[in-house]
């Protein structure tokens, strides 16, 4: 894959970093909330050039490849090795954590897409934990994952979570499958970003299919299943998660100020990735409620097909006419999962 890669792709976005810091009524928690607010931020543009003292990802040598790390609340990674594949647990909570959930990921593309890791080729994993001082987020550097252990006031329990950690592991997936980065953009003085569309897809390809991880894992078909991302690491009174795939931009199932979009015609190329990533979001769950059963079994192949089809500059209605392409190959065009995936990108008003 292309080295040059090194969009910082996080989980959590910097409008819920800034909603907590907004509604924060102690002074001095305020402040932090603030402090990590524009670290993300910063982070965002600055972390592709961050000292590397590990080395370049390789294949696994174990059915299941993974590495965890301590980063020792620094921003140099990988850090120090907590677990190799296969070693006895450390008494690191957060690193059992993300070798737990890493690896539900790596099953989850092995046994129902038949997927070798990340790459397709057996590539080992790495992710430090511990990252920076409290670091609020979680995040794909291109190479590997880093999760902070967000000590303010809203977030926690960032490495426990398997839909935020599933969410940055499929950002790897993304990366190797579309040249150059879905929705990667070089802008002149700048560092790498996701932007436009294309970047709005890359950020629904994970939730997407940090929702179906989820769902295998809990054995829940589409009826079930909750479908929101982050569910688990807002605190009380901070909201409910940080996005619904269901409903985007609803205040009453994520968030106060969450301002997703669901619908094209409200699109805005200035319009973040996290914000459009809504459209193809619910695109996919109503094709999914749709069809019912269990989403991955179907629309699994479906939509990872149908992305591996896409390049770095696709738009939303490529993505539609990918993914109907692929229903149409795999079960007939006119089949129930061809009128389903078309039914999702009508509904977001994709195609007319």
């Amino acid at each position: 894959m292309n080295p040059r890669y090194g969009c910082v792709c996080f989980a959590v976005p910097k409008r819920l970093l800034q909603h907590l810091a907004d509604n924060e009524d102690d002074p001095e928690q305020r402040a932090v909330l603030q402090r990590q607010a524009r670290q993300s931020s910063l982070l965002r543009g600055s972390r592709a050039t961050a000292t590397w003292n590990g080395t370049a990802p390789r294949k696994g040598e174990r059915p299941l490849q993974r590495r965890v790390f301590d980063a020792q609340r620094k921003p140099f990674l990988p850090g120090v090795l907590l677990r190799d594949e296969d070693d006895p647990p450390t008494k690191d909570k957060a690193a059992e954590q993300v070798y737990e959930n890493i690896g539900i990921a790596l099953q989850f593309f092995s046994q129902v897409l038949h997927r070798d890791s990340i790459d397709n080729k057996g590539m080992r994993v790495d992710a430090s934990v511990h990252y920076e001082d409290d670091f609020p987020n979680a995040m794909w550097t291109g190479r590997q994952m880093a999760i902070g252990d967000a000590g303010g006031i809203g977030l926690t329990g960032l490495a426990g979570s398997l839909g935020i950690i599933a969410h940055e592991f499929c950002h790897g997936v993304c990366q190797h499958l579309v040249a150059g980065g879905l929705g990667m953009v070089m802008l002149p003085n700048s560092k790498p970003a996701l932007k436009g569309e294309a970047g709005a897809l890359n950020e629904s390809f994970c939730d997407v299919f940090a929702s179906m991880i989820k769902q295998w894992r809990g054995g829940q078909d589409v009826t079930r299943a909750d479908w929101l991302m982050g569910e688990d690491i807002l605190k009380p009174g901070a909201g409910k998660a940080i996005r619904s795939l269901k409903e985007p931009g609803n205040p009453e199932l994520t968030y106060a100020k969450d301002d997703q979009i669901s619908d094209y015609r409200r699109f805005r190329s200035v319009d973040g990735p996290h914000k459009a990533s809504g459209i193809a979001n619910h695109a996919f769950y109503v094709a999914a409620t749709k069809l019912g059963g269990f989403s991955w079994e179907t629309l699994g192949p479906v939509w990872l097909k149908g992305f591996d089809k896409l390049r770095a500059t696709s738009t939303f209605l490529d993505a539609a006419h990918s993914t109907m392409s692929v229903a149409a190959t795999l079960h007939g065009k006119g089949s129930g999962t061809y009128e389903a995936v078309k039914a999702g990108w009508k509904k977001v008003n994709v195609l007319a």
